[in-house]
């Protein structure tokens, strides 16, 4: 019995065909979540921990969890960035040595990856992996705006990792000394050079610094703009991506799921890593549809000599769409696009088989967000 908590603080709905992905694979599941989570809109976990809402008090008992070995855990999953960034400096996980099991990096010494941006650009350039141009702001008094060196556009991001929120783009130096002024106290910020291209997303799984299975796609869709979070992808098999990863898997020494975006520059051929936040993302369970499936690689995982099935639906001038249920939809709703609603009326590029079908307890659920609470919200 291979058991795997999954646990999440925030109600993030990234998460809700987890368990169905875990359970394929062969794993017993629990999960720790407060009762409104989407985790709980999922028929395929096994046992529901009922978890405090506020932080220092979940923290705790995650801990405690970690360290108990009645539960028998095999593998304990953080499932939001918020909960990634709490446990990323927490002296307690140290003392107890609680990391090797609560933590999806095997080496401490990566631990400011987790849920910061200036982080995780600060170990590209330690370990030799392409990233753009930076400069890290902690609001020092002596800080001239008009002394930066980076080339425009440039990005300003607040150091948080996720949802694509508190980004800015500066196009020459009025622009930035303008944002620069009005920027949030409260966060440190990341000033990035911004490069141009093809904005590839990928998720990927790692067994302590070994890449088990990938899933690459070029973004088609945002939600909002294109700092926010996709809601369809062509996926492709690339070998330069592949070795990427496996380089990025090692170097980061990553165990568990990982949500990565690159951006590809044609002029210079160069993969520039831009995001890389150890947890589960939406694509993850659309795995199966792209040949690229992730309860195969569980099964890796729980059996290192288990053979993953060699992916057939993908090759070097085939490609699969994949569009995000419920997330495409309400992105079409709140744009107004009948074009959008329409390709899923007409199952266009056999979008249907994204729908849950085979839950229908999440199925239910997501009919009330969708027709209930997000379309009437949206006529009022």
């Amino acid at each position: 019995m291979y058991k795997v908590l999954v646990a999440c603080f925030e109600n993030w709905d990234t998460l809700m065909e987890l368990p169905f992905v875990l359970k394929n694979g062969g794993c017993t599941v629990d999960v720790f979540c407060s009762k409104q989570s989407w985790l709980l809109k999922s028929k395929f976990y096994d046992n529901w921990i009922e978890s405090p809402t506020e932080m220092d008090s979940y923290k705790k008992q995650l801990l405690e969890i970690s360290l108990d070995k009645s539960y028998e855990y095999k593998w304990i999953i953080l499932g939001d960035e918020k909960l990634l960034k709490m446990l990323s400096d927490d002296k307690l996980l140290k003392e107890n040595n609680a990391y090797k099991k609560l933590l999806p990096i095997y080496d401490l010494k990566n631990s400011r990856l987790m849920g910061s941006k200036y982080g995780l650009s600060q170990l590209c350039i330690e370990y030799g992996i392409t990233t753009p141009a930076f400069i890290g702001y902690f609001h020092e008094p002596n800080f001239n705006p008009n002394d930066i060196s980076l080339k425009y556009p440039i990005l300003l991001k607040q150091d948080l990792s996720w949802g694509g929120g508190g980004i800015i783009q500066c196009n020459d130096q009025a622009e930035f000394n303008t944002a620069f002024e009005k920027l949030n106290r409260e966060y440190p910020y990341v000033f990035q050079e911004m490069i141009e291209g093809k904005d590839i997303g990928v998720e990927a799984l790692y067994d302590n610094g070994v890449l088990l299975n990938y899933n690459a796609g070029e973004v088609k869709s945002y939600f909002k703009s294109k700092f926010s979070f996709t809601t369809k992808r062509e996926y492709f098999l690339n070998d330069d991506i592949k070795i990427l990863l496996e380089k990025i898997g090692l170097a980061f020494t990553i165990n568990g799921f990982a949500s990565i975006q690159f951006i590809y520059n044609q002029q210079d051929n160069q993969y520039y890593l831009i995001e890389c936040d150890l947890r589960p993302n939406f694509y993850i369970p659309y795995g199966r549809f792209t040949g690229q499936d992730f309860s195969e690689a569980i099964k890796k995982k729980i059996d290192p000599n288990y053979q993953i099935p060699t992916n057939t639906k993908l090759g070097k001038s085939k490609t699969i769409e994949v569009a995000l249920f419920y997330r495409d939809i309400i992105k079409c709703i709140k744009r107004k696009d009948m074009l959008g609603l329409l390709k899923w009326l007409a199952n266009f590029k056999g979008y249907w088989r994204y729908i849950p079908l085979y839950d229908f307890t999440l199925f239910q659920h997501l009919m009330k967000e969708l027709f209930i609470k997000k379309l009437l919200k949206t006529n009022r």
